[in-house]
């Protein structure tokens, strides 16, 4: 079914929303590697501004998007999918922004022992954003094809699940070693803090799955 030229612009600023928040999220990734490689410092604070004017851009682009539907394109139920899957998606570049933020102003530096986890969590986090770019612009921009999908669709829910492994034994490991129980606290939020961006990316699985559901005739 061809897109008529107002539909095609919202897609447009749709995928510009994701990369925004891919971007922010690619900024984020390397903010902790640099915290990994370098510790806590003027370095660290000038990427967690850097966080922050990422998820300024990907929010102005979210109004964007809101402004085009105010002005009636689309159906009222696709314009509902649209604002509950851009809201989600910013809630991921939200994420990302108040965590570094948080790593710097607490002066949070992680163990060796959980160095490895925090960068594999990273990676399959910034694997599922994109898996799920895919998948929104496949869904808003053609026909249902349903198996194809619900197998990407299982693929971002793997994802989901071995970053909640990780973070389990990184959290094990850290309640493992001689340190004092609030820096142990201290740590282990931080950890379920960068793992929860998986827990939002599933959340935005499923609503692209009921979206699936309700299409299918």
């Amino acid at each position: 079914m061809p897109l008529f030229k107002k539909e095609k612009k919202v897609l447009e600023l749709m995928n510009q929303h994701i990369e925004a928040v891919i971007y922010c999220n690619q900024l984020f990734i390397e903010a902790l590697e640099v915290l990994n490689e370098k510790g806590t410092g003027f370095e660290i604070e000038r990427m967690a501004k850097e966080v922050g004017e990422a998820e300024t851009e990907a929010d102005h682009i979210r109004h964007e998007i809101i402004h085009s539907l105010l002005k009636g394109v689309l159906l009222p139920e696709s314009r509902r999918e649209i604002l509950n899957i851009i809201k989600k998606m910013d809630d991921i570049a939200n994420k990302c922004e108040e965590i570094i933020k948080q790593i710097y102003l607490q002066n949070i530096e992680f163990f060796d022992e959980l160095k490895p986890a925090v960068k594999e969590i990273n990676l399959k986090t910034k694997l599922q954003l994109q898996y799920l770019q895919e998948l929104i612009n496949k869904i808003f921009g053609q026909f249902y094809q349903g198996e194809e999908y619900h197998n990407q669709l299982a693929d971002i829910v793997k994802l989901e699940s071995e970053i909640d492994e990780i973070e389990y034994n990184a959290i094990r490991t850290l309640f493992n070693m001689d340190i004092e129980l609030a820096k142990k606290n201290q740590i282990k939020a931080i950890i379920s803090d960068i793992a929860e961006l998986s827990d939002i990316g599933e959340d935005i699985s499923d609503m692209l799955e009921m979206i699936m559901v309700l299409r299918k005739v």
